[in-house]
């Protein structure tokens, strides 16, 4: 899927809700000038790293470069705090989410300051070929690397917020660096268009999009790991194949509708495929396009006349949901079909009926307000689609005009959500509640998704938060040391785990958790494991803390850092 709007800022809000915890303001400075040595080591080898490039940006910004044994000076510093951060070429400098990695040092300068200790971390390495069934190389070929990453949404696969896409060279050749540790998918595409058949009646040929190492979609792809400092080799050989057509016919729209089609590989990521589509008869074809799968998918906008009372009294009847139409007598209207394509030849009997989408009222209890006339802040609601024929399409919730008067209920809406799968996702605006229970009818939506149908009534969301949450503070250590790290959290009350970023100092602190059993670990914030998968728990299992809170209980914990390699 690509990055969008809306899993941006909910994964933003999920990992850097809580922040990175702040350093204890250090003493006044005192005048007599100091001398800050250190070095710069190999984090995973321990060797020195030379000519690596220290800066200092407190007290005042310096820079230097390591000697051959990795050692590095600053003369003439204030006593008092000092900040220290290292990168040289071939080491990771920034983590998944931008920040800095490895992080920054914070040190109290003194007289007889101990050398201060910078550790990078080798970065990871992808490289391979393409060629052709003959062996020849592919020239101009693109490569896009995917990853699953902590908190990943939907479908879980996702173009690595990192790296773009690398080319093939003219021997075919590419190498993808700055990898972090994890496990990574790659996509081999035909960059240009097909090559024409010999005569202009003819089917012009090229190459289907490939993931490694010979798969169609991602479902059949095979993950590549990597390691830190590790090169991992990744060769495609692609069979060029007759270029394919889709048609067939679009239904239930009208004539004042516009009516509007794409296709999307099976990333989910948007072709620039030209659709030739006829509304006078609703028939559609695509240009030539290689062989694969592909999610095809219709949907219109426009509006219908109604009885603008009519509206309105069905409007005052709702408790949960107030509709506020486009002007007088008038009602926004919008339909929505996909299908799932997997072709190896052309298909020209496709067929999209399109279904009115439908709106989820949602209605959330608990929440306080600090007065009568202010409302209590919303959690963001939004859901996150399950299923490949809605790649991309997260729906976010919006306030009812009934909260205006807060009386203890706030109402919101998903608004034009089509059938389909999803995955709720609930971020509180801050952490004075958790989330204690998720309904939609009987359906539990911390534990299972939401499937929505196009028949039968539609019951409302019902949200209860509550403010006797329990608080977890402690410390992430590795050999002894405090270490930045990301700390997740495991309960048999959701089905997704918790993330809380660690700064360098190795300390946290969360609050507002549901009261319950939890089992805690910390791993490096820059992998990207599947942190729920049990062969991975199993290998860090002597990491793992279990530990259960009751109700406004605070708990004190501290975590060894668990390793990749373990």
């Amino acid at each position: 899927m690509l990055r969008l709007c809306i899993p941006t800022i909910l994964l933003a809000a999920q990992f850097f809700f809580f922040g990175y915890p702040s350093s204890a303001q250090s003493p006044a400075a005192s005048p007599c000038p100091c001398t800050l040595q250190g070095s710069v080591v190999d984090s995973i080898s321990g060797q020195p790293v030379p000519h690596a490039l220290v800066k200092l940006t407190a007290p005042s910004p310096r820079a230097a470069l390591t000697d051959s044994a990795g050692r590095f000076q600053f003369e003439g510093l204030p006593a008092g705090s000092a900040t220290l951060e290292a990168e040289k070429p071939g080491f990771l400098a920034r983590d998944p989410f931008g920040v800095w990695y490895p992080p920054s040092v914070t040190i109290l300068l003194a007289p007889d300051s101990p050398p201060a200790l910078l550790k990078l971390v080798p970065e990871g390495v992808i490289s391979g070929q393409v060629s052709d069934e003959s062996g020849n190389p592919l020239e101009a070929f693109t490569i896009s690397i995917f990853s699953r990453g902590p908190g990943h949404l939907g479908l879980g696969l996702a173009p690595d917020a990192l790296h773009s896409s690398a080319s093939t060279d003219d021997e075919g050749k590419f190498r993808i660096a700055g990898l972090h540790p994890g496990s990574y998918y790659l996509q081999a595409r035909q960059t240009q268009g097909p090559a024409p058949g010999a005569a202009r009646s003819s089917v012009p040929s090229g190459y289907s999009p490939v993931f490694y190492p010979a798969a169609a979609d991602v479902a059949s792809a095979v993950p590549i790991k990597v390691l830190p400092g590790g090169t991992v080799q990744a060769n495609f050989s692609l069979k060029r194949v007759p270029f394919i057509r889709l048609s067939g016919t679009v239904s239930g729209y009208t004539p004042q509708e516009q009516i509007s089609l794409s296709l999307a590989d099976s990333s989910g990521t948007p072709q620039s495929i030209e659709i030739s589509f006829e509304p006078t008869n609703g028939s559609f074809r695509t240009k030539w396009i290689p062989p694969g799968v592909y999610t095809l998918t219709g949907q219109s906008s426009g509006e219908f006349v109604v009885d603008g009372s009519a509206a309105l009294s069905s409007a005052l009847q709702s408790s949960t949901h107030v509709v506020v139409g486009l002007g007088p007598g008038r009602m926004p209207s919008a339909t929505f079909a996909s299908l799932r394509v997997n072709a190896s030849t052309s298909v020209s009997d496709l067929h999209l009926a399109l279904q009115p989408t439908i709106d989820i009222p949602v209605v959330i209890r608990g929440l306080s307000a600090t007065n009568n006339d202010v409302q209590p802040a919303l959690p963001a609601l939004v859901l996150v689609p399950k299923e490949h024929s809605l790649a991309g399409r997260f729906v976010g919730a919006r306030p009812s005009d009934s909260n205006a008067q807060f009386a203890g209920d706030l109402h919101v809406a998903f608004e034009s959500v089509v059938p389909g799968r999803y995955e709720l996702k609930i971020i509180p605006h801050h952490d004075t509640y958790y989330v204690e229970s998720a309904n939609w009818g009987s359906t539990d939506l911390l534990r299972n998704d939401l499937v929505l149908d196009s028949s039968g009534s539609v019951p409302p969301v019902e949200i209860v938060v509550r403010d006797d949450g329990a608080a977890i503070n402690g410390n992430v250590l590795f050999g002894g040391t405090p270490r930045q790290s990301l700390v997740v959290f495991l309960t048999d009350k959701r089905s997704k785990p918790l993330f809380l970023p660690v700064g360098a100092d190795g300390t946290f602190t969360i609050s507002s958790l549901a009261p319950g059993a939890y089992r805690v670990f910390a791993v490096d914030g820059s992998a990207n494991f599947d942190y729920e998968d049990p062969a991975f728990l199993g290998r860090i299992s002597s990491k793992i803390q279990e530990i259960t809170l009751a109700p406004k209980q605070s708990a004190s914990i501290n975590l060894e850092l668990a390793t990749v390699g373990e």
